[in-house]
């Protein structure tokens, strides 16, 4: 009896089971997969509602990216204590970002890869399948640049990150340009997904200039 007595004692203080806490970049693939179920119960459990799903996963990802490329520049720029602790977060904002990334290529690969193709589904193309692929292989390489790693020098893990975030810049760029300009049905989400794009442009480098002056005045 008092052995049983210890044990809930300890459970009701918590002891026995420790609470779970997500970190922020979990929260954010959460977020992510939410969000991509629930275009997809909007528009029907069908193509269409996966597609729909899938598109948002894509511009929710973008809004990710932009939080941690500009988080650096404007906690650098603007001297807020609540901007400085958003610098000492940016690796989990990456993180979130390849977490909610991944969360779009599983929405794109999974359901072309399930359902068996037919007149108004392809399946899973080659072109697909090395999108996917490519992708996932360069978030997994931004992911493990994002922290300091021994094997690496400081020089190399920030060229790798550099050129890794640089080119999803460019390719949240190039799909905002080429829905603007193309054949597409007008979509302003991607007017300011743009409009993003060439803010973060801005910020860094306006930060870089910021840092030079100092750098040479110092």
């Amino acid at each position: 009896m008092r052995e049983s007595g210890k044990i809930l004692t300890a459970m009701d203080t918590g002891a026995v089971l420790p609470r779970l806490r997500v970190p922020f970049w979990g929260m954010v693939a959460i977020a992510t997969a939410l969000v991509g179920l629930a275009g997809f119960a909007a528009h029907g459990f069908n193509d269409n509602g996966l597609r729909f799903g899938s598109q948002l996963t894509w511009r929710f990802a973008s809004l990710v990216y932009f939080a941690a490329i500009i988080a650096g520049p404007l906690a650098r720029l603007l001297p807020w204590p609540g901007l400085k602790r958003l610098l000492a977060e940016r690796r989990q904002l990456i993180w979130g970002f390849c977490a909610s990334f991944g969360v779009f290529l599983a929405s794109l690969l999974a359901p072309n890869t399930l359902t068996p193709p037919s007149l108004d589904h392809e399946g899973l193309t080659m072109g697909m399948a090395f999108f996917v692929f490519f992708g996932a292989g360069l978030t997994i390489v931004v992911a493990y640049a994002a922290a300091a790693q021994p094997n690496l020098s400081e020089q190399a893990r920030r060229a790798i990150l550099g050129m890794g975030m640089a080119y999803f810049w460019l390719a949240y760029t190039l799909t905002g340009l080429s829905h603007l300009s193309g054949p597409h049905r007008p979509d302003g989400f991607y007017g300011f997904s743009l409009m993003l794009m060439v803010a973060a442009l801005l910020l860094r480098f306006a930060d870089q200039m910021v840092t030079n002056m100092k750098a040479r005045d110092a």
